[in-house]
């Protein structure tokens, strides 16, 4: 199955290989670490399945851990876990949720909707925000809550029922348009709290860095994601606390140094005096906390792109189609290589014939330091 990747990848060099493989470790980490030390890394990407680790948390039970979310766990060299908790074959998380989740606290019931709804930005933060590839299913970024197994008259049937067969193949119904979600304040918060999330993982280099995720069965995971290559004026440490049980709790953190951390969902600040100092979140509650705050402003956050870059590939130099304060170059590891900070001009060009070849990303500032993260091929 090689040959079809490198076939692939002699049509575009950039392109990303994906199997639905599902197989053991040593297996994937063929897969994975296949060609990852070309100029422009390769490797190819395997589905990580984490359907029940993490269904386990939204409903409130601590039975599983999301170790295995990252690619260091299964020994990949590089990122190529694509990671998920929901998937086209998986029972919907919030289905099950709403018919199994921990009702123990009336104040906080998994199984009604609108407290279910309230879990899934938690949701989001231990996993979207993980390194590596993420795959999101079908309007889980609004709740689905229909079962995968739910028949087109709206009637669930699944293989274990009393009828023979099953609906997984069957047309659903399409609430999310008739009742039009997006206007649904539960619904769109996951939505919105999801894009800001991706935004930040897509333009902060801290997301490509090193992640330790414990490997211990909790109801409060905690993730601790650094990049080393970043210096400790920028965002270099991002440590996810959250509560996916159904009271009130002081979760642990385990901060790398004192001082002052930033909530990356909206800046403010926390003063740290304990590394070890706890937290308390409430139910369905997270926290998403750096040693810097996010270059990208939050409001911003669903802008569309605005500049291109051109040529590309590039051999010697690029040009931007907007003017630039600050043009900021990172390898593929996260690792700043370049950085222009003189007033640019639109068409301007930017030397990178001293750069090897491979890709890289390139961090655009405008005088009102918002930002935009691009792709470029060095010939």
């Amino acid at each position: 199955m090689k040959e079809y990747a490198d076939y692939s990848w002699s049509l575009d060099p950039t392109h990303y290989v994906i199997f639905e493989h599902l197989g053991t470790d040593a297996e994937e980490k063929q897969w994975a670490d296949y060609r990852i030390n070309d100029p422009i890394s390769k490797g190819i990407m395997t589905w990580g399945k984490m359907t029940d680790e993490y269904n386990e948390l939204t409903m409130g039970y601590p039975n599983k851990n999301i170790a295995r979310m990252s690619s260091s766990s299964r020994g990949f060299i590089g990122q190529r876990l694509m990671g998920y908790a929901e998937s086209h074959d998986e029972e919907r998380l919030m289905y099950k949720n709403l018919q199994f989740g921990n009702s123990t606290n009336s104040a906080h019931d998994v199984k009604t909707l609108a407290t279910s709804l309230s879990r899934m930005s938690a949701l989001g933060a231990v996993s979207l925000l993980v390194p590596g590839p993420k795959m999101i299913w079908h309007f889980g970024e609004l709740g689905w809550e229909q079962s995968v197994f739910a028949c087109n008259n709206g009637v669930v049937n699944t293989p274990s029922d009393a009828t023979a067969g099953d609906c997984k193949l069957d047309t659903k119904p399409q609430p999310q348009w008739t009742g039009n979600w997006l206007t649904n304040t539960d619904r769109s918060k996951i939505y919105n709290d999801w894009a800001k999330m991706i935004t930040l993982k897509i333009n902060e280099p801290v997301f490509v860095g090193d992640v330790t995720i414990p490997n211990v069965t909790t109801l409060t995971p905690n993730i601790k994601i650094t990049n080393p290559a970043l210096a400790s004026t920028e965002l270099k440490d991002v440590l996810i606390v959250s509560n996916f049980g159904v009271v009130a709790n002081a979760v642990a953190t385990g901060f790398p140094y004192t001082g002052t951390w930033y909530d990356l969902m909206d800046n403010t600040t926390l003063n740290v005096t304990d590394v070890n100092q706890t937290i308390t979140l409430q139910p369905g509650e997270f926290k998403i906390l750096g040693n810097k705050t996010a270059t990208l402003a939050i409001a911003d956050f669903e802008k569309e792109a605005t500049i291109k870059l051109y040529p590309n590939p590039a051999s010697n130099y690029f040009t931007l189609s907007a003017e630039t304060t600050k043009v900021e170059i990172y390898s593929i590891t996260g690792q700043k290589v370049k950085q222009f900070d003189s007033v640019k001009s639109i068409d301007q060009q930017f030397n990178i014939s001293d750069l090897s070849k491979g890709l890289y990303l390139v961090k655009a500032y405008n005088d009102k330091n918002q930002t935009q993260v691009l792709k470029m091929i060095k010939e």
